[in-house]
């Protein structure tokens, strides 16, 4: 699918009712290898492309999707959604008609289709098992990823109708140790050719693989944690989704709001977070799903909440002047996320922090993490792939696998030294930026 088809599918499909029609099409095409014991296990490629229809009438409206793009495909669907239309109860708002903004293309890196074709993709991952001894066995997956995107309605001119493509590649190994059952995590995730690190985060997972051999068990209770970039990337995704203006206005917040205010305890004066789709280390993803144009937006402040990420429907309920942010992940007023998530860096290095701790944990990274009370930010997961006790600045022994559960408020006020080096990690298939940081009384209960 290219702009132009994406054009005339939102043509034909809006002249086939006779509401005022918003068309969404979301597509994505994978070219996925996959690996176990250091063997390629798959290398397929899979794609689908769906389209979604909502239809206004004052304030009811009505959403229905599929993925048969044919005449009678669109002309069902056209169907479906003005049954459902004439059964819904109105709603809250009247929708308010889209006005087109002007938007930065997205500039793809041609090299980075070439490279991981599926044949670039098995010989990344056998250059990357290979040399290993015996013992060591790798497992992961090596993901070639195009997105696309389009936004037009019942107004729109075919040269107004929002398109986006984005190619990026994701990489996650696990290597472990068949003797020992010692493991380690490495990953790279990028949108550019040289911001891959395939090598390094092989490199890295057989590092801590070596390492996590013959772990310790600790006690619980309350430790001084150096935490990777991964890592807080996990913690960081809870204050991201907290501030969505949708779980503010149901109280599922830490945060409260009113037209002009938002209430909320503060963090550290050295936490920072944006959602900055500027920033040339994150996924840029121009405009949202009710086809707004995204702007960056300071969410945390020196550890002050600055700013909720809404769409229409939230802006409207919440704001004064009632503009939504450019976040929006839906049409239903869910609210917005923040899918290009930065946290600012700081003056030291990662080894300098570990340096510099006298006993703490070394954390790689965290899992099954969920909220355990979302109005605190009480969080509980796992460690997993790589946790390590440091004792004088050095790190001694492995440790295993802990629980924790910890308010996320607490935590951030509790950072003592960021790091100034940034890396791009995984959120959710989107990119995020974040430092490595320490953080003092993390519990593990």
């Amino acid at each position: 699918m290219d702009r132009e088809y994406a054009a005339q599918l939102v043509k034909k499909l809006c002249s086939y009712t006779k509401y005022y029609a918003v068309v969404n099409i979301e597509g994505r095409n994978q070219g996925v290898t996959r690996f176990a014991n250091s063997e390629i296990s798959q290398n397929v490629n899979q794609s689908d492309v769906s389209v979604t229809l909502t239809l206004h009438d004052g304030k009811k409206e009505a959403t229905c999707s599929t993925n048969v793009l044919d005449d009678d495909g669109l002309k069902k669907l056209a169907s479906d959604t003005e049954a459902m239309l004439e059964v819904s109860p109105p709603g809250d708002f009247e929708y308010v008609p889209w006005r087109k903004s002007t938007l930065r293309k997205i500039e793809n890196d041609p090299e980075i289709t070439r490279r991981y074709d599926a044949k670039g993709r098995v010989d990344a991952v056998k250059e990357g098992v290979s040399g290993h001894a015996a013992e060591y066995t790798a497992a992961g997956a090596l993901i070639l990823e195009k997105k696309l995107s389009a936004y037009g309605n019942s107004e729109s001119e075919a040269d107004e109708v929002l398109f986006a493509e984005l190619d990026n590649v994701q990489f996650n190994t696990v290597i472990t140790n068949s003797v020992t059952k010692a493991d380690g995590s490495g990953e790279s995730i990028s949108h550019r050719t040289d911001g891959l690190k395939i090598a390094e985060a092989f490199s890295q997972a057989k590092q801590r693989a070596v390492m996590g051999a013959n772990p310790i068990t600790l006690p619980g209770g309350e430790y001084t944690v150096v935490l990777t970039p991964q890592a807080l990337g996990d913690l960081a995704f809870f204050v991201g989704w907290s501030l969505n203006a949708k779980r503010v206005a149901d109280g599922m917040s830490f945060a409260s709001a009113g037209p002009e205010h938002i209430e909320a305890p503060n963090m550290g004066r050295n936490i920072s977070i944006y959602d900055d789709v500027n920033d040339p280390r994150v996924f840029p993803w121009y405009f949202d799903y009710e086809g707004f144009k995204r702007r960056p937006i300071p969410l945390v402040e020196k550890g002050d909440v600055k700013n909720l990420l809404h769409d229409t429907k939230t802006a409207r309920l919440m704001k004064k002047g009632g503009k939504p942010s450019g976040h929006a992940l839906t049409n239903k007023g869910m609210g917005g996320f923040a899918r290009h998530m930065v946290v600012l860096g700081g003056y030291s290095t990662q080894d300098e922090i570990i340096r510099g701790t006298e006993r703490g944990l070394f954390i790689s990274n965290f899992h099954y993490t969920n909220f355990v009370n979302p109005r605190s930010l009480q969080v509980t997961g796992l460690t997993r792939n790589g946790t390590f006790l440091i004792e004088n600045g050095k790190i001694t022994n492995a440790v295993s696998t802990m629980r924790f559960t910890q308010n996320l408020l607490e935590a951030f006020n509790n950072v003592m030294a960021v790091s100034r080096e940034l890396t791009t990690v995984d959120a959710g298939g989107w990119a995020a930026v974040m430092p490595s940081v320490v953080i003092e009384g993390f519990a593990f209960p």
